[in-house]
C-alpha cells in the first residue's frame, strides 16, 4: 500500500507529462494480475473436479471390491451346489442301478423258487403214490400170508392184481435206486411166471428174491422206509427252500425300500441344489452386470479425470509461460527504456516555473496522502522534501531520490510481506487440501463401516430367522415323534388286542364246531331228556364267524394305517432333515461372512481413527496457520 502511495507521489509530480513507456508498464502488470487471477479461479474449480474424482473413485473401487466379493461368494455357492448336484446324480444313479438289480435278483429267486416248488409238488406226487401203493401192497401181503395162504394164492388176489400193476409203475418212477427197481422187477418176473405155470406149488426160491437175500416182505418194507424218509427229506428240503427262499425275499424287498427311500431323498435334495444353483446363477448374472457397469464406469471417470488432469497440466504450463512472457518484456522495457524515458519525458525539460510549480503540488500531494492515510514514512518523506526544495540547487534530483529511496524501502518490505503473504497462502492451501484429503478418507472409511454393518445386521436378522425356523422344525419333529410314539402304542395294544380276540374266537369256534359237529356213538338212557342244542350253538358258531371276520379286518386296517403313518413320518423327517441341513449350511456361511465384515469394521474402525488424528494434527496447524498470517 505504500509502495502505492509513493509511486502516486512520483506520479503526481510527472502527472503534467504524457509517458506511454510508463502506460504500457502499467498494461502489463494489469495483464499480468489478469493472468493470475484466471489461474487461481481455474485451479479453484480444478480442485473441486481432482476432490470429486478423488471421492469417486474411492466409493467405486469399494464398490467393485464389494461387487467382486459377491461374485465369489457366489461362485463358490455355484461350485458346491454344483458339486452336490454331482454327489446326487451319481448316488441316484448308482441307488437306481441297485434298486433294479434287487428286483431283477428277486423276480430270478422267485422264478427258481416257483421251478423247484414245481419240481417238489411233482416228485412228491409220485412218493405219495409210492408209499400208497408200497403199503397198501404190503397190507394185502401181510393179511393174505396171515390166512395161511401161499406167496401165490396171495399175489393172485383181486386186490394184489391191481396192486401188481401199481407195483410195475413204480420201476418207471425215479424214486428208487436201480438195486431195489431190480429186485422189485424180479418178484414182478416171478409172479408172471407162476401164473403160467399149471397151478403146482412155486419152488421155495419163488418166494424169495434172485439173489436170495430177503423176502418179498422185508423188500417192500424196505422200498417203503426208502420212500417216507426219501419223502421226509424232500419236505425238509422244500421246507429250507421255501425259508431260504422267503429270507432272501424279505432281505431284497427291505433293501428295495429303503433304496427307494434314499432315492426319494436323493431327488428331493437334487431338486432343491439346483433350485440353490439356479437362483446363484441369477444372482450371479445381475451382480456380475453390475460389477461391469462398475468397472466400466470407473475406467471411463478415471480416464476422463485424467484426461482434465492433463488439460490442466496443459493449461497451468501455458499460463506459466504467459506471465514469464509478461514479466520479461516488463524486465526489459525497465532495464532497456530508463535513460530513453528520462530524456524524452523527464522533469528536467520543464521550465522552471513549471518545475516550482510541480514541486509544492508534489509536496502537497505528498502531505495530503501522508495525512489521509495515516503514514508517517510520508509524512517524513514530505518533511524532507520540503527541506530539498528551500536548500537544494537541484530540487527535482534531490526529492526524486528521496521518493525512489523511499520506494526501495517500501518495495523490500512489501517483498518479505509478500513472501510471508505467500507461505501463509502454500501452507494453508497444502494445510486445506491435506485437510479435506483426511476428511474424505474419513468419509469413505465411514461408508464402508456403514456398508458393512448394514450387512451385518442384515446377515444377523436373517441368521435369527433361520435359526427360529430351525427351532420350528425342531420343534416339529420332536412333537411329531411324540405323536408317532403315541399312534404307535396305541397300534401295538390295538393289534394285541385285534389279534387276541381273533385267536380267542378261532379257540372258542373250534371248541364249538368239534362239540356240534361231533356225531353221537353211545345211545342216550331212556330217562335223560337232554340233547345237543345244535340250532343254538350254530348261531352262536355264526355270530362268532361275523366277529372273526370284523376282528380280522379291524387288524389289517390298523396295521395298514401303521405303515402308512409310518411312512409318512418317515417322510417327513426326511424333508426336515433335508431342510435343516440347507439352513444350518445357510446359518454357516452367513456367521462366517459376519466374522469376516466383523473383522473389516474393525480394521476400518483403526484405520479411521488413525485418520482422525492425523486430521486432529492438521486442524491445529491450521489455526496456527491463522493465527499467525
Amino acid at each position: 500500500m505504500r509502495v502505492v502511495l509513493a509511486a502516486a507521489a512520483i506520479t503526481a509530480i510527472e502527472a503534467s507529462h504524457a509517458n506511454p513507456i510508463s502506460k504500457v508498464l502499467d498494461l502489463l502488470a494489469g495483464l499480468r494480475s489478469k493472468v493470475v487471477a484466471d489461474g487461481e479461479t481455474e485451479q479453484k474449480s480444478y480442485e473441486e473436479f481432482a476432490k470429486w474424482c478423488k471421492t469417486e473413485s474411492t466409493e467405486k473401487k469399494f464398490e467393485i471390491e464389494d461387487g467382486r466379493n459377491q461374485v465369489d461368494s457366489l461362485t463358490a455357492t455355484i461350485e458346491k451346489a454344483a458339486a452336490t448336484i454331482s454327489e446326487l446324480d451319481s448316488k441316484i444313479e448308482k441307488l437306481t442301478s441297485a434298486v433294479n438289480q434287487n428286483e431283477k435278483d428277486l423276480d430270478a429267486a422267485t422264478t427258481v423258487r416257483h421251478k423247484e416248488h414245481d419240481d417238489y409238488l411233482a416228485t412228491d406226487k409220485e412218493m405219495v403214490e409210492a408209499i400208497d401203493t408200497l403199503e397198501r401192497a404190503i397190507g394185502v401181503l401181510e393179511k393174505a400170508l396171515k390166512k395161511g395162504s401161499s406167496l401165490i394164492q396171495a399175489v393172485k388176489t383181486p386186490e394184489m392184481q391191481k396192486l401188481t400193476q401199481s407195483l410195475s409203475v413204480i420201476l418207471d418212477a425215479g424214486v428208487f435206486g436201480t438195486n431195489d427197481k431190480t429186485k422189485l422187477s424180479a418178484f414182478l418176473q416171478s409172479h408172471e411166471e407162476s401164473e403160467d405155470s399149471l397151478g403146482q406149488a412155486p419152488e421155495a426160491a419163488a418166494y424169495e428174491t434172485h439173489d436170495g437175500s430177503s423176502s418179498i416182505l422185508d423188500l417192500l418194507g424196505d422200498m417203503l422206509d426208502k420212500a417216507e424218509s426219501q419223502k421226509a427229506e424232500a419236505d425238509k428240503a422244500e421246507m429250507t427252500s421255501r425259508f431260504e427262499y422267503e429270507k432272501v425275499k424279505q432281505s431284497l424287498t427291505d433293501q428295495i425300500a429303503f433304496d427307494n427311500k434314499q432315492l426319494d431323498a436323493a431327488r428331493k435334495g437334487l431338486a432343491a441344489q439346483r433350485e440353490v444353483k439356479a437362483t446363484s446363477e441369477g444372482d450371479l448374472e445381475t451382480t456380475q452386470k453390475e460389477l461391469n457397469e462398475d468397472i466400466k464406469s470407473d475406467a471411463e471417470t478415471h480416464d476422463d479425470c485424467e484426461k482434465r488432469a492433463e488439460e490442466w497440466d496443459v493449461s497451468m504450463h501455458e499460463r506459466a509461460q504467459e506471465i514469464e512472457a509478461l514479466d520479461t518484456a516488463t524486465k526489459i522495457i525497465k532495464e532497456k527504456t530508463g535513460g530513453a524515458e528520462n530524456q524524452a519525458y523527464g522533469l528536467l525539460q520543464m521550465n522552471t516555473k513549471a518545475v516550482t510549480h510541480d514541486f509544492h503540488g508534489a509536496l502537497a500531494q505528498i502531505s495530503a496522502v501522508g495525512q489521509k492515510a495515516g503514514d508517517k514514512s510520508l509524512s517524513a518523506l514530505a518533511v524532507r522534501v520540503r527541506a530539498a526544495l528551500s536548500s537544494s540547487a537541484d530540487p527535482f534530483a534531490k526529492v526524486k531520490g528521496l521518493i525512489a529511496e523511499m520506494i526501495e524501502k517500501l518495495e523490500t518490505k512489501a517483498q518479505e510481506e509478500a513472501a510471508q503473504h505467500e507461505f501463509c497462502e502454500s501452507e494453508t492451501k497444502k494445510s486445506t487440501d491435506k485437510k479435506e484429503d483426511k476428511e474424505s478418507e474419513i468419509e469413505s472409511l465411514s461408508a464402508k463401516i456403514n456398508k458393512a454393518e448394514s450387512r451385518v445386521a442384515t446377515l444377523k436378522e436373517q441368521i435369527a430367522d433361520l435359526q427360529g425356523e430351525l427351532t420350528s422344525i425342531a420343534k416339529t419333529n420332536q412333537e411329531m415323534t411324540e405323536i408317532r410314539s403315541e399312534e404307535h402304542a396305541a397300534f401295538l395294544t390295538a393289534e394285541k388286542d385285534y389279534s387276541d380276540g381273533v385267536e380267542g374266537v378261532q379257540m372258542a369256534l373250534k371248541v364249538l364246531r368239534d362239540y356240534y359237529s361231533e356225531g353221537s356213538f353211545l345211545q342216550q338212557p331212556a330217562t335223560s331228556t337232554h340233547s345237543k342244542s345244535s340250532s343254538a350253538g350254530g348261531s352262536i358258531i355264526s355270530i362268532l364267524e361275523v366277529a372273526e371276520s370284523d376282528f380280522s379286518k379291524m387288524l389289517t386296517e390298523v396295521r395298514e394305517d401303521e405303515a402308512e403313518a409310518q411312512t409318512k413320518y418317515d417322510e417327513m423327517m426326511e424333508e426336515n432333515k433335508l431342510e435343516t441341513t440347507t439352513k444350518s449350511g445357510g446359518v454357516k456361511y452367513k456367521t462366517q461372512e459376519i466374522g469376516q465384515l466383523e473383522k473389516a469394521v474393525a480394521e476400518n474402525k483403526d484405520s479411521r481413527d488413525g485418520v482422525s488424528e492425523e486430521l486432529d494434527a492438521v486442524l491445529e496447524y491450521l489455526s496456527k496457520l491463522n493465527d499467525q498470517c
